[in-house]
């Protein structure tokens, strides 16, 4: 079967070079396997013996030798942006610095509460000089700021940069993995005034011109779409910024299984891609049309690329539609599947960390759903009536779409659009026009015919206005959402074998692969009910690592009791960031938050009032809450609560406690809690260092 469709096997080797690279760093970096020169020699000499296999027509031992070519390709591509990124931060880390120059190369993005720009650091300022250095950095800054840097400012900041911290609770969002993966190496928050522009607008290149058409895109939408929603959508759909967008308006995407199409991807510029072809396909049929085609659809993708302001992920999906059409215009017969496979390979060896994209996951395995399983899906149902085919065939595309991401969808979020079969056909037919017409009113910007203007806006709010009613339909409907979704790695790679070999007997028509599938589908129901089972059975006490809070979550069954103070019951964002996938990954289905004593659902756990803090009874053990004092009693756990500086000069606690240092605790605090502690020989555990502890 990867005889018709070679570079799905060749871009499966590069994709499990680059993951085995990516597991394996550890040993990477300890010099266990060859360095980098060695691989590339490696490498070279695969290609040389690749080449004369093929002349020879020895095609088994070619086949093998490209594969580990490409194997190793997948290697060498990790490595190399994994070292760009470590030397971005051994320029800085430990040096320290009091100062540095910074070059803003993004548009400014609002966030919830700060304005997020990408910035280059290219000067700190260490021991009285400065030393040229380049890094990648995002910078927030307050909303309220009196003065807001624009792309192509140089800013000279106060302060020092920081490295992203790794995810110190279980299940945790790891965003030190994330921005590594943009090739991001530090962070930083400027308060107001600890910042000044010295230079303003000093721009030059295609980045710097693509955002200035991107800013002047934005301009024309505000001025003539005057509803905030339909502003806030198609700017999200055509700039990719969705800063505009309200909270509500992101829940019904989310809910209703199409927040996809708030971000640029591969679907928008694929439709872009459609719509052009369709009406630029008569130049095809002139003498050496297909070479104009060509050319002008490049030219036309490339200047939606540069209106979007030129983001990785639409570099990316113009890249997918461009070998889409090199290949028609080269080769009428080729799979799309192949095709798909091709665009992706060359995206991967220029940049392989965007495997670990979950955009790009999600858009690849998207697209291949429709390739894949849309035929045998539409072809289940013939109706005559134009409407009801119509309809049936943008239900079938939801349909081979859903199929291809679910298992994906559930692992990361964790949850399941139940009537995403109901909106996307509706979704489908307005952004199908939404997205031309809204770049149809760019083009009527540039002329001075406030009539054709109007009209163009016009549509345009109209398409957005009815693609935002149509979102909103599920939360009106019972079980809109499956919540509380759990689905482990080998969970999720048992769905895609089961959910390939289904296809697969239907492709080939040899129905004994259902018994290999049904074989797997059995695994996988037993795999799932006993791991369910084992996390309903096991009791677990956490004391989490939170920022600014002590948290303490006791789960039994399918309960959790989450221990904490009234302010942390309020930041909903604290406990979706930090504890949120912890429950879901436990099976826990009830939450319970308390503040302190009183009637608590679980059997084994109790809490009293103590002084000034908390004592808790879990399962045997004694966990006191609160400010440090001395005590004789059999006390397992003390969570030091207290933001007070610490200023006893001696301590002498019972060397059966181990004491703990909750997340109020400042700087400074800590520091003196640490010299204590370690003065006195007693067991500590930092929770803001050492991350989340959980009781035996």
């Amino acid at each position: 079967m990867l005889s018709r469709v070679p570079f799905v096997g060749l871009v499966l080797t590069l994709m499990a070079g680059i993951v085995f690279a990516e597991k394996m760093s550890v040993y990477f970096s300890g010099g266990l396997l060859l360095n980098s020169t060695g691989q590339t020699g490696l490498i070279v000499l695969l290609a040389a013996l690749s080449g004369v296999l093929f002349r020879q027509r020895k095609l088994s031992a070619f086949g093998v030798c490209l594969s580990l070519f490409f194997f190793l390709a997948g290697v060498l591509a990790f490595r190399q942006h994994e070292e760009m990124l470590n030397d971005q931060l051994e320029m800085i880390a430990g040096k320290g610095c009091d100062f540095y120059q910074a070059r803003i190369v993004s548009i400014p993005e609002k966030r919830a509460r700060s304005i997020r720009v990408d910035a280059m650091v290219e000067n700190v300022h260490q021991g009285g000089k400065w030393v040229t250095v380049n890094a990648r950095a995002y910078l927030s800054i307050p909303q309220d700021a009196s003065q807001i840097p624009s792309a192509g400012d140089q800013i000279i900041v106060e302060g020092a940069l920081e490295s992203p911290k790794p995810p110190l609770n279980p299940e945790e969002f790891d965003y030190k993995k994330y921005l590594g993966n943009k090739g991001v190496a530090w962070t930083d928050y400027l308060p107001d005034h600890s910042y000044q522009v010295m230079t303003q607008n000093e721009r030059s290149g295609i980045y710097a011109w693509s955002q200035y058409v991107s800013q002047w895109a934005d301009r024309q939408f505000r001025e003539n779409i005057a509803d905030d929603r339909s502003y806030g959508l198609v700017k999200a759909m055509i700039l990719g910024r969705r800063d505009d967008l309200r909270s509500d308006q992101v829940d019904d995407y989310t809910t209703s299984g199409t927040v996809h199409i708030l971000s640029v991807s591969g679907m928008h510029v694929a439709i872009i891609f459609l719509v052009l072809s369709y009406l630029l396909g008569w130049m095809k049929r002139l003498r050496g049309g297909k070479y104009i085609y060509l050319i002008t659809i490049t030219l036309l993708l490339g200047f939606y690329a540069v209106i979007t302001g030129l983001p990785p992920s639409v570099q990316r999906a113009a890249l997918m539609c461009v070998v889409f059409v090199i290949a028609e215009v080269f080769n009428r017969k080729q799979m799309s599947i192949n095709t798909l496979s091709l665009s992706a390979l060359i995206i991967l060896l220029l940049d392989p960390k965007a495997l670990f994209d979950v955009g790009f996951q999600l858009s690849y395995l998207a697209m291949a759903g429709i390739f894949l399983f849309y035929k045998p899906i539409e072809s289940r149902w013939q109706p005559q009536n134009w409407l009801l085919k119509y309809i049936w065939q943008n239900t079938a595309l939801s349909f081979a779409a859903q199929l291809a991401t679910f298992p994906l969808s559930l692992y990361y979020f964790h949850q399941f659009p139940f009537y995403f079969w109901l909106v996307n056909p509706f979704v489908i037919t307005f952004t199908n026009a939404l997205l031309p017409a809204a770049l149809v009113l760019l083009f009527v910007c540039l002329w001075p015919f406030l009539w054709l203007k109007w009209l163009a806006g016009w549509l345009v709010y109209l398409l957005a206005f009815l693609t935002n009613i149509s979102v909103a339909v599920p939360k009106s409907l019972p079980g809109y959402l499956i919540e509380n979704l759990y689905l482990d790695q080998f969970e999720v790679i048992l769905l895609y074998v089961i959910i390939f070999l289904g296809w697969y007997t239907y492709e080939s028509r040899a129905f004994y692969w259902l018994r290999f599938t049904g074989v797997l589908t059995m695994f996988f129901v037993i795999y799932s009910t006993s791991a369910s089972f084992q996390k309903y059975a096991a009791q677990k006490g956490m004391i989490h690592s939170i920022p600014k809070y002590s948290v303490l979550s006791f789960k039994q069954g399918d309960q959790m009791i989450i221990l904490s103070d009234s302010a942390f019951t309020r930041d909903t964002s604290a406990y979706a960031f930090y504890i949120k996938n912890y429950g879901i990954s436990e099976g826990v289905l009830h939450t319970t938050f308390i503040t302190g004593p009183g009637d608590v659902p679980l059997m084994d756990l109790s809490i009293r009032k103590i002084g000034e803090g908390t004592v808790l009874l879990w399962r045997n053990k004694i966990i006191v809450r609160g400010k440090y004092f001395v005590t004789n009693a059999a006390v397992d756990y003390c969570l030091l609560s207290s933001a007070k500086y610490p200023r006893i000069q001696s301590i002498n606690p019972s060397a059966a406690t181990m004491f703990l240092i909750g997340g109020e605790v400042k700087k400074r605090s800590r520091e003196r809690w640490h010299f204590l502690f370690q003065k006195s020989n007693t067991r500590l555990y930092d929770l803001q260092t050492q991350g989340a502890y959980l009781l035996p």
